[in-house]
């Protein structure tokens, strides 16, 4: 730009056919210069004369005034974002459930059914999963990033347990501690592995529920927060382990305690930060609103975690298992035809999640939301049962008790 003005020449973009490419800086002072004559190599206005000694002070006047008008666009930005951020909560209710000890079961039960989660401190060893971990590590930051690479920012790897880069973490989903607890979460009654297996890898998450979206949504054909048609209802648990400590951060899952039994997010109710240690659990009613982390750190140690999803035995988890196996096989067939060496274009990689994630975190959480859980509106007119089967704000288990 600035040899463009010195040489009094027409303002151009390489490689740009036109100013779209360019900044808005650039483009409003291109605008000025259609205006305002640009002068010449003899210092005379290009269009004759001796005006031309007034166009560099235009142009450090457009210059100034560009630089405001980004200024409050960026306090009117920061403003909106403190007005609609997620308060934390206030009285943040007590989810610990003490592995083991007497009546531990009942807290959990009570704890899915009134808050939709429970943080069960020490379910694995450190050793355990920190084997998981250098598993996990070693698949998204290897040599070869071989995870997926997700459009608004961190990894995934969908279906891990179908992987033989993950056979040392096949035993997780069978193990007899994890269903010790799934058996108190569902009261003895029938329940399976709802074939939902992950692993996230500075994964960028939003506010949002779990449900199935998009062109795999077609399979949810009742309504989550509605009875079908013999009783039964929505019952899935996503079982997650995050692979380091969280204890002095609020980097691992954010909850707002309740809101699986709604349809919509409740903001005023604010929001609770786990603060898991490795080998802890974290048991969540996939409906409930929840996120990660919207920053991707790349100096960070890795924010990764495994989880596996199980529901009651019946039609709700069988319509959720059949999109799930459609949308993981989709995204595990993407992820290997894409590994990344390590190189320029991981380097690229992360300049873009991080840029991508200062945005998703600038911007206000609940607009993200809307898009998010822009599927959800549609499963009020799903239901199952027909009229008077839909769960209200009470509603579900936590009404029984």
């Amino acid at each position: 730009l600035a040899q463009a003005v010195s040489a009094g020449d027409s303002i151009h973009t390489r490689h740009c056919p036109s100013d779209r490419c360019l900044s808005p800086c650039s483009r409003l002072e291109t605008g000025i210069r259609e205006v305002v004559p640009m002068p010449s190599k003899d210092g005379a206005a290009a269009t004759g004369g001796d005006g031309g000694s007034k166009a560099p002070a235009a142009a450090a006047e457009s210059k100034g005034s560009c630089k405001r008008i980004l200024l409050i666009i960026a306090l009117a930005l920061s403003v909106g974002r403190w007005s609609c951020r997620c308060p934390s909560h206030s009285n943040p209710p007590d989810v610990v459930v003490r592995f083991g000890e007497p009546g531990w079961q009942e807290v959990l039960r009570k704890n899915l059914a009134v808050h939709g989660y429970a943080h069960v401190p020490g379910l694995l060893t450190r050793e355990e999963v920190q084997a998981m971990r250098n598993l996990a590590e070693t698949y998204c930051y290897g040599e070869t990033r071989k995870a997926l690479p997700l459009g608004y920012g961190g990894y995934s790897v969908p279906g891990f347990l179908d992987l033989p880069e993950f056979a040392g973490a096949a035993w997780l989903p069978k193990d007899k501690r994890v269903h010790q607890l799934l058996e108190a979460a569902f009261n003895g009654t029938a329940y399976r592995f709802a074939s939902h297996n992950d692993v996230g890898c500075d994964f960028v998450g939003v506010w949002h529920k779990d449900v199935l979206r998009g062109n795999v949504a077609k399979y949810q054909e009742c309504d989550v927060w509605s009875r079908d048609d013999v009783g039964q209802q929505h019952e899935i648990y996503k079982v997650m382990f995050y692979l380091q400590d969280h204890l002095h951060d609020e980097q691992a899952m954010k909850v707002i305690p309740g809101s699986h039994v709604l349809r919509t997010t409740p903001w005023e109710r604010g929001y609770v930060a786990l603060h898991p240690r490795m080998g802890d659990t974290v048991i969540f009613d996939q409906r409930l609103s929840h996120s990660g982390n919207t920053f991707y750190n790349v100096f960070g140690q890795g924010r990764l975690f495994m989880q596996v999803g199980f529901g009651r035995d019946n039609r709700f988890t069988d319509e959720f298992e059949r999109g799930t196996i459609e949308r993981q096989k989709a995204l595990q067939a993407r992820m290997l035809k894409s590994p990344q060496p390590r190189g320029w274009s991981t380097f690229l990689t992360d300049a873009k999640f991080l840029a991508l994630g200062s945005v998703l975190t600038a911007l206000p959480p609940q607009l993200l939301n809307y898009f998010a859980d822009a599927d959800i509106k549609a499963h009020e007119g799903r239901s199952c049962a027909g009229t008077g089967a839909v769960m209200g704000a009470s509603g579900g288990r936590a009404a029984e008790l």
